[in-house]
């Protein structure tokens, strides 16, 4: 018998962590954070045994997607990692950023000795539209899901007392198109889907126009001789606003005007880019080609050190600050915040999404003052964000993943708030007259 049980991502939007028993064979896809106010949840059991696990299958590198697996390790599970060599590389890097921000906590989940044996049992890698067979009965396959380098949508062929069933799990779904990532790839079938559903609520705005008003935007702050912020994601946001500065660079809009990459470890994967030229749209593609860095141009300043970092504010007039981390948790961003935030000439940027709880959220919901390090700060800064460079599909990329998939049996729900999911469900009821399950945490459903 074949069962499935959500241990995160579950009417939520992080801490993805999916079990899937095929007899006794246990795989297990994700283990990631929780983030925001659904932090404390990462101190809490498993759910499962680390020990029993057979395999784990990594989907992409982002935080809440891998960030539990050293606490998996630390645990018990000694099993193999099976992901991309992209989502490897970066992985690292995410990582051992996170073992040293968990340090600094009242409660540590894991310490870096966790770290270097869960690096050990990465290894063995599997490709787009490639297949390995794990067990005689068990079949995993890959497709390029379009949300980040490196990231995939899974899929699992199985035999249940002679019958053979296949399971997708999405993964993240990235929209179309991206500003440098390669396009998603589609599934021709599967009997279940476990689909993540962040965005299933809304449609983003169009890119371009996107673009276009993240330009006039910066602009407009820079014209008032003010600092544009830029709390952002190291992981995929950064290189995105990156491409685009660029291209105002190349058009001589930046002229004078400093912009400073200001995150170690957004550097450190901007290089990893570089690794996997193969992996990006046909524009990017094209300039690796021409031996041109499409995420350099002669006003970047990269501040690797803290020492550098606080040499920024000793510039005086405009500039562009390119800091983590993208909700304003951790990282080198508090403390621009709290020189920054108080002008009125200035402007924090947010293009990325915000969870529920964290600093980010609450500035972007419009409080009055925000408390960092002890220190409550009045916010006077023009608070701005641009919803559409999402690497989450909306709706309508949601409803493209699943619209033309034969043999479809039940769609299950994951990882998104609770309201979104159910209005997502409604809208796929409607639209596909599919059977539709949003799950619930710890939920036990027989596939």
């Amino acid at each position: 018998m074949a069962f499935y049980s959500s241990h995160g991502a579950a009417a939520e939007v992080t801490g993805s962590c999916h079990l899937l028993e095929i007899g006794h064979i246990k795989i297990l896809i994700d283990c990631g954070l929780f983030q925001g106010k659904e932090e404390e949840l990462n101190y809490e059991d498993f759910g499962f045994d680390p020990k029993e696990i057979n395999y784990l299958i990594v989907t992409h590198a982002h935080l809440d997607h891998i960030g539990r697996i050293p606490l998996l390790v630390k645990n018990g599970f000694d099993k193999k990692i099976i992901t991309t060599k992209a989502t490897y590389e970066i992985a690292k890097l995410m990582l051992k950023n996170a073992t040293t921000i968990l340090q600094e906590k009242n409660k540590i989940l894991y310490n870096y000795a966790d770290l270097n044996n869960t690096l050990e049992l990465f290894g063995t890698f599997l490709e787009y539209d490639e297949t390995i067979k794990i067990e005689e009965n068990i079949k995993i396959s890959f497709k390029n899901a379009g949300h980040i380098l490196g990231s995939t949508s899974v899929n699992i062929d199985y035999k249940e007392d002679g019958l053979e069933k296949s399971v997708v799990f999405s993964g993240d779904i990235g929209q179309k198109p991206r500003l440098i990532t390669s396009k998603v790839d589609f599934w021709s079938k599967a009997n279940y889907v476990f689909l993540e559903s962040t965005y299933g609520n809304r449609e983003h705005q169009e890119l371009q126009l996107c673009v276009d008003d993240f330009k006039k935007k910066v602009l407009d702050t820079l014209n008032n001789n003010a600092v544009v912020l830029l709390p952002s994601f190291a992981l995929e946001r950064t290189q995105e606003i990156l491409y685009i500065l660029k291209q105002m660079s190349d058009d001589n809009l930046l002229e004078d005007v400093p912009v400073y990459l200001d995150s170690p470890l957004a550097i450190n994967i901007t290089k990893t880019f570089a690794h996997f030229p193969e992996l990006f749209n046909e524009e990017i593609k094209e300039l690796f080609k021409n031996n041109i860095d499409p995420f350099s141009f002669k006003e970047l300043i990269t501040t690797y050190s803290r020492d550098e970092s606080i040499e920024i504010n000793k510039k005086e007039g405009k500039k562009i600050i390119i800091a983590g981390s993208g909700m304003c948790e951790g990282g080198r961003i508090p403390y621009h915040l709290s020189r920054y935030i108080q002008d009125k000439r200035n402007m924090i940027l947010f293009v990325g999404y915000q969870v529920s709880g964290t600093l980010g959220r609450k500035i972007l919901n419009k409080v009055s003052q925000i408390t960092i390090d002890k220190s409550k700060i009045v916010i006077k800064a023009n608070i701005e964000v641009i919803d559409g460079f999402s690497a989450h599909a909306d709706q309508n990329g949601l409803i493209d993943f699943i619209k033309d998939l034969k043999d479809v049996f039940c769609i299950y729900l994951i990882h998104g708030e609770k309201s979104v999911l159910e209005d997502f469900k409604n809208k796929i009821t409607k639209e596909l007259e599919d059977k539709v399950h949003i799950v619930k945490m710890k939920e036990k459903i027989y596939i």
